[in-house]
This record gives C-alpha cells, sequence and structure tokens, in this order.
C-alpha cells in the first residue's frame, strides 16, 4: 500500500476489478488484492480485510464523517438492451420501464441492480414508433452490486455504481460510428462494442498481462518472477543487442495472437478499437494486435500511471465527475434500498441469528452424537479386540512371505527371458540353473544365425552378465546344430533395475491363443508367446532346488498316447552336489 500526500474532499473514486480493488482520493491511491469464490463472489475473509484497510485509508486521510463515492464494477454478467416505451410522465417512467425489462431480462427487476438513460436525437433507432421515446438500460445481478455496497456501507462509504466500460469511454472522442473498447487487465480483459455511441454488448475475456509472462517463461524455460523482470526490463530497454530479446518477441507476439482470435471469436464488427490497461505500455502490443484483429487500434489512458489507485477507468470517473466532463454517466440503482446506507443492519441481523444456531447446535451435537453412536461403537470396539490375537499370528506370517520374496533366486524369470528369445523351432533338452547364477543350457537350433540372434538377445536383456557359446554341433542329418551355451546372471542389486515380463497386451494374446489351443494351449513350443515371471507352473512337475543343490531340466519320455505327440514338457530333476 502507498499512500500519497492526503486531499481534504469528500469524493472517492473506486473500482472493483477482478484481481484488486483500486481506491482514488484526490492525490491519495491505494490498491487492495480480492480473493473470489468460484462463483465470483467475495470471500468472507477477504471482505473483513478490505473493511480494516479501507477504515485504516480513511482514518490517514484524515475523514470522519460518511464518504460519497463513484464506483465502477466489471461487466461480468452484466446485459445491455434499448427499449422503447411510450412517452410517459417522470413518475410512470420507472413503472414503465420495469414491465418492459421484465419481458427484455430473463430475471425480474426486483432481482437486478439496473440503470438507464434517454438516447439522444443522433443515438435514436430508426424504427422508433411516433410517440415512443428510446432508452438504453442497463442490469446485472442485484447481489453482486449488494455486495459491494454492504461493505463500503460498513467502512462508512456512501458509494452510487456505474460500470467500469462505460467509465473508460469519458476517455476517447465521442463518435457515432462502431468501436469497441478492450480493456486488459492481469488475468482477464473486458471487451465492450458500441454501435452509434451506444453500448450494445460487453463481455469478458479470459486474458491478460499474466499470458504474455507465461509465454515468455514458456519459451525460455524460466521461472514466473524472472519471466516478468525480463518483461519489463524489454519494455523499458529497447537495446536489441539482448540476445533473449528475439525469443522475448515472439513469445508477445504469440501471446497477442491468443488475444486476436479470442476478440475476433466475439464476431467483432468495428473497424476501430480502443485498447487501455497497463499492459498496453508493454512491447508494441498494440502494433501486434492491430496487425491481429485487421483493424485500427489507439491506445488510450496512456498518462495513467503505474501508482496505487489509478487506472483508465478511475481516470474516466473523475473526468465524468468535472464541470466539463462528457456528462453524467449511467447509474445502477438497487431499487429496494438506499444505495450504500443501511445495508449492513440486514446483513448483521442474519448474521447474528445464524451465530446462534451454529452455537446451539455446537453444544448439543456432542450429546446426540454419543447417544446415538454409542452401539456401534461398542460393537467396534468388541471387533478389535477379538481381532487383536490375531495380529501376531499375521507379523510372522508376513515376515516370513517377505523372507520368501528376498531370498527367492530368479529362476522364473531366466526361464522366461530364455523362452522369450529362442527362435521359431528351437528345443531345449536339458536346462541347469544353480542360486550362485550360473546357467547352462542345451538344445537344437535350425543353423548358427539363430545362435547369433538367440545369444544377441540375452545380453541385450540385461538380466545376464556373461552368455558364452560352449559348443555347436551339426546333428548327423545336417539339418540342425546342437548347441551347449552357459550364462551368468547378473547380481541382485543390477537385477531390481530391469523390468522383466510380458506387457498387459502380449498377457492377452497368451490367454487368448490358450483358450483357442484348448486343454493342450500350455504345452507350447518355446518362443511361441512370452511367459510372465511368475506364471510357470510350480507344482508336481517343477520345483525350486534347496541351496546347493542344481536343476537340470530334461525332456520326458514319450509314450504311445496321443499327447506323446506334443512339444515335450520339461521335468526338473534335482542333483545333490558331492
Amino acid at each position: 500500500m502507498k499512500v500519497q500526500s492526503a486531499i481534504d474532499t469528500t469524493v472517492l473514486f473506486l473500482e472493483f476489478g477482478q484481481d484488486s480493488l483500486k481506491v482514488l482520493r484526490g492525490d491519495t491511491g491505494l490498491e487492495l488484492p480480492l480473493e473470489r469464490l468460484e462463483n465470483g463472489r467475495l470471500a468472507g475473509a477477504c471482505q473483513e480485510r478490505l473493511i480494516t484497510d479501507l477504515q485504516e485509508f480513511l482514518k490517514q486521510s484524515g475523514q470522519n464523517s460518511r464518504l460519497r463515492a463513484l464506483c465502477a464494477v466489471g461487466a461480468r454478467g452484466v446485459s445491455f438492451r434499448r427499449v422503447m416505451v411510450p412517452q410517459s410522465t417522470r413518475e410512470d417512467l420507472d413503472r414503465v420501464l420495469g414491465l418492459q425489462i421484465e419481458r427484455e431480462f430473463p430475471l425480474p427487476p426486483d432481482q437486478l441492480a439496473w440503470g438507464y438513460r434517454k438516447l439522444d436525437p443522433g443515438e435514436q433507432p430508426k424504427d422508433l414508433p411516433v410517440g415512443h421515446q428510446a432508452f438504453l438500460v442497463v442490469a446485472v445481478r442485484k447481489e453482486i452490486v449488494e455486495e459491494y455496497a454492504g461493505l463500503l456501507a460498513r467502512s462508512g462509504i456512501s458509494a452510487v455504481f456505474t460500470l467500469s466500460a462505460l467509465a473508460r469511454s469519458c476517455l476517447w472522442p465521442q463518435s457515432s460510428e462502431a468501436c469497441a473498447a478492450l480493456d486488459i487487465g492481469r488475468r482477464q480483459s473486458e471487451l465492450i462494442s458500441f454501435e452509434q455511441g451506444v453500448p450494445v454488448s460487453a463481455r469478458t475475456i479470459p486474458w491478460g498481462g499474466e499470458n504474455i509472462t507465461e509465454a515468455i517463461q514458456e519459451k525460455l524455460g524460466i521461472g514466473r518472477d524472472e519471466a516478468e523482470k525480463l518483461k519489463l526490463r524489454c519494455d523499458r530497454e529497447h537495446s536489441s543487442s539482448d540476445d533473449v530479446r528475439p525469443l522475448i518477441d515472439q513469445a508477445t507476439s504469440s501471446a497477442v495472437e491468443s488475444l486476436a482470435r479470442l476478440v475476433n471469436t466475439t464476431r467483432l464488427s468495428s473497424r476501430l478499437v480502443y485498447v487501455s490497461g497497463r499492459s498496453t505500455r508493454q512491447m508494441g502490443i498494440v502494433n501486434r494486435l492491430a496487425k491481429g484483429l485487421g483493424c485500427d487500434v489507439e491506445s488510450i489512458g496512456t498518462g495513467v500511471g503505474a501508482d496505487p489507485g489509478l487506472s483508465t477507468a478511475i481516470e474516466g470517473l473523475k473526468r465524468s465527475s468535472q464541470p466539463n466532463g462528457r456528462g453524467s454517466l449511467l447509474i445502477l440503482h438497487l431499487k429496494d434500498a438506499k444505495v450504500g446506507m443501511n445495508l449492513a443492519k440486514p446483513a448483521l441481523r442474519k448474521l447474528v441469528t445464524m451465530t446462534c444456531v451454529l452455537l446451539g447446535a455446537c453444544l448439543l451435537l456432542p450429546y446426540a452424537e454419543a447417544l446415538i453412536l454409542k452401539p456401534s461403537l461398542s460393537n467396534k470396539l468388541a471387533e478389535v479386540e477379538a481381532s487383536r490375537g490375531r495380529l501376531a499370528s499375521i507379523d510372522r506370517e508376513f515376515d516370513f512371505l517377505r523372507f520368501l520374496k528376498k531370498n527367492q533366486p530368479p529362476y522364473l524369470e531366466a526361464i522366461y527371458l530364455l523362452a522369450n528369445a529362442a527362435p521359431q523351432g528351437t528345443r531345449f533338452d536339458s536346462l541347469t540353473m544353480n542360486r550362485r547364477g550360473e546357467v547352462s543350457f542345451r538344445g537344437n537350433m535350425k543353423d548358427s544365425q539363430q545362435v547369433l540372434q538367440f545369444r544377441s538377445k540375452l545380453i541385450d536383456s540385461g538380466f545376464f552378465s556373461s552368455v558364452v557359446v560352449e559348443e555347436q554341433t551339426p546333428t548327423p542329418d545336417r539339418q540342425k546344430l546342437v548347441v551347449r551355451m552357459t550364462a551368468q546372471w547378473k547380481p541382485t542389486v543390477d537385477r531390481e533395475k530391469l523390468k522383466i515380463g510380458p506387457t498387459p497386451d502380449e498377457i492377452e494374446k497368451i490367454k487368448a491363443a490358450a483358450k483357442e489351443l484348448g486343454p493342450g494351449g500350455a504345452q507350447m513350443m518355446p518362443g511361441a508367446f512370452p511367459m510372465a515371471p511368475g506364471a510357470f507352473p510350480l507344482g508336481r512337475d517343477m520345483q525350486v532346488p534347496p541351496q546347493g543343490a542344481r536343476s537340470v531340466v530334461s525332456p520326458q519320455a514319450g509314450t504311445n498316447s496321443p499327447s506323446s505327440q506334443r512339444p515335450p514338457v520339461p521335468t526338473v530333476i534335482q542333483e545333490r552336489k558331492p
């Protein structure tokens, strides 16, 4: 908060933006951050902090009586209508406009904060019937204005409200041509369109100065604070010798192009756009925006500094209140209450009532909870006492399983890698493994090329530290090679980094193939389908040898039954070392 010299005046100018509240009294400025809920309303803690800071600001200014204030609010939820009503007296005008608003707007007049002004002769529609008069009506939900009015009333400020977009219109030359005004904020912007000098629509755009900072941050791969410093430095220093200046220009152009696309999506029909906000002074954003929109873009409010409490909307409020100003602004009225006065009393009564109800509920709830939940709690305690005896048994079983998992040799992983790396048509006659990681196997392969490919796959798996071809002997019919190989798997620390096992797609293929082949689908040639670790059958035909023993896998002898025609099923024979 920065407070300059105080001026003895009872006029206060305020602007409620999306992220901050700006206050100006004479030459003394104040800017306070706002915290909003998901529905756009101010958080309760934020309201109390704002009241405290505003009261402190008024106390420092030496003001004891209630201040009169002109307050500008954002365009969120604002609607514009041109209505034509018959000629009527001033006393009946509000009633006639209320009936027209009830027909034109989705909410009744008593739920809206609305205001109107009569259109000038140059602003009248061409199809105005004889004996009628045209008005511009602006409406917003009443609870938005009531929230601001109640907050200011509790701070000792009596305020009337208008739109920030209409206040900014006092800064550019009055014209009957179609134009638009874009105010760029920190995280969002406001766009208002004019036809024949009359506003026709206003909306918020989710783009602000932070988008430029984020674009620079993403382009250079730096932090947010450093990107903000670079943006401000390039704004002040226009030297082209900086190495990062081209990258910052590219990021800025990309961000402004996204803003131009958002503005174009609103079907902008005017050929002139007035741009305001602190970001308009940064790195040629006006020229880039004019190029992106394809129309003339003029910056307004460039003389407004960056001091607290100063903005283009507040500058427009000041000009409209001067004797030589353009004219009175359109004021939003709360029809059911005097604006800024006594709005805190109903809210206070409601708050006291809710506090009493909650206090009574807090006093009675513990007793009611104890009476209602006592049977259920007793049953749960009995179950806990009954199951406490099982904890020791569960701990012993868990320790045993953890010991097995930690000390089991990776026999299944080794078998899986051999089966997965074996080429089509390979037959293993014997397989020997021990707990020291020594693997020896003998089998038949088609040619030496398959032997080399098989060895390369085993080495590339990362599981084995060495794979050696001990023997390659052609069979008597010269159709295949009898191969004997040895391997050594890596230590446990190196194997833990590997991910060994089939993918989910491969597992589904194995299941589908097993269903198609029927009961004999599990007895397939090695290499036909990958085998998942842990899926190899352990039971009567496969046992993990104890420590000090080596496992020799040999084919079963064939029989005369039809199943003897299937590929041999390996059987583990345990042999004790002498």
